[in-house]
């Protein structure tokens, strides 16, 4: 049987056109160019190359507005074989909470998953709390940080960073992978698969697909509220230092100890 292999990604907005709605406290979505969150490229690409290694089928997923659908063309493009969009009006606004106990309400309706792929973060918010909160929900092992990967008998096998120690682990599947910046280099796209994505069907999940409980109307029960937005100028003091090489240098002993930086104990040079 082929590996059942899922792909987490987000549209997001460019860095370059992030703007705000200041009567929700919201991101604004439309009318402005959006991407494929930079982080996610990593996760479609180890998708990918488990799909080659160990003859899976790659479906990519992605909740939001209907214009999240060329975010998923563009997996497609790339080579994922199958996409799957969950949008709904209901869905608006849901905070990480909400994205996660929909997203179980996904999985639970596939039923059929053996690896889960996210990436590390997301550019429009940084929280990095759905893959935690995925597996909690989903209650299968996540595993971070990891340099070498294979699978054998339904076992994957691993090696990853903890701190200052590498741990080698072996887990049987299902399970979630999150994925680190440059863990690898997401391939290219060519004109004929640009193409055929365009031909591909998209199947798409709504608040009705999994007969959601009311809770999960993220438009109106998230947890989370914008209560506020301040805009963040940050500016540098300076402070030019004279006098010769020496004083220079004692004289920025003394403000870096001023400023609690510990640790200076230099002799003054001579």
């Amino acid at each position: 049987m082929p590996l059942n292999i899922f792909v987490l990604i987000k549209q997001v907005p460019s860095c370059h056109s992030i703007e705000i709605d200041k009567s929700t406290g919201t991101i604004i979505r439309e009318g402005v160019n959006n991407i494929i969150n930079p982080d996610d490229l990593f996760a479609i690409e180890l998708g990918l190359n488990l799909k080659e290694r160990y003859n899976g089928v790659v479906t990519v997923m992605t909740m939001g507005p209907p214009q999240a659908e060329f975010a998923l063309r563009e997996s497609l493009a790339m080579g994922a074989d199958n996409a799957i969009l969950i949008s709904d009006h209901r869905f608006a606004y849901s905070d990480t909470l909400q994205t996660t106990l929909i997203l179980k309400e996904a999985f639970n309706f596939i039923k059929e998953y053996d690896i889960i792929i996210c990436g590390c973060q997301t550019s429009d918010s940084s929280t990095g709390q759905v893959p935690f909160q995925l597996s909690e929900a989903l209650e299968i092992p996540l595993i971070t940080d990891f340099f070498t990967l294979e699978i054998e008998n339904q076992i994957l096998k691993c090696d990853r960073n903890f701190g200052h120690e590498s741990q080698n682990i072996e887990v049987k599947l299902p399970v979630l992978l999150r994925t680190i910046s440059h863990f690898n280099s997401p391939r290219f796209i060519s004109l004929p698969r640009i193409k055929t994505a365009f031909d591909k069907e998209i199947k798409s999940f709504d608040f009705k697909t999994f007969n959601c409980p009311e809770y999960l109307d993220g438009k109106n029960k998230s947890p989370t509220l914008v209560v506020g937005i301040e805009k963040v100028n940050l500016k540098r003091k300076n402070k030019i230092i004279d006098g010769s090489i020496n004083e220079k240098i004692q004289s920025l002993i003394l403000l870096m100890r001023e400023h609690g930086i510990n640790g200076v104990n230099h002799k003054l040079i001579k």
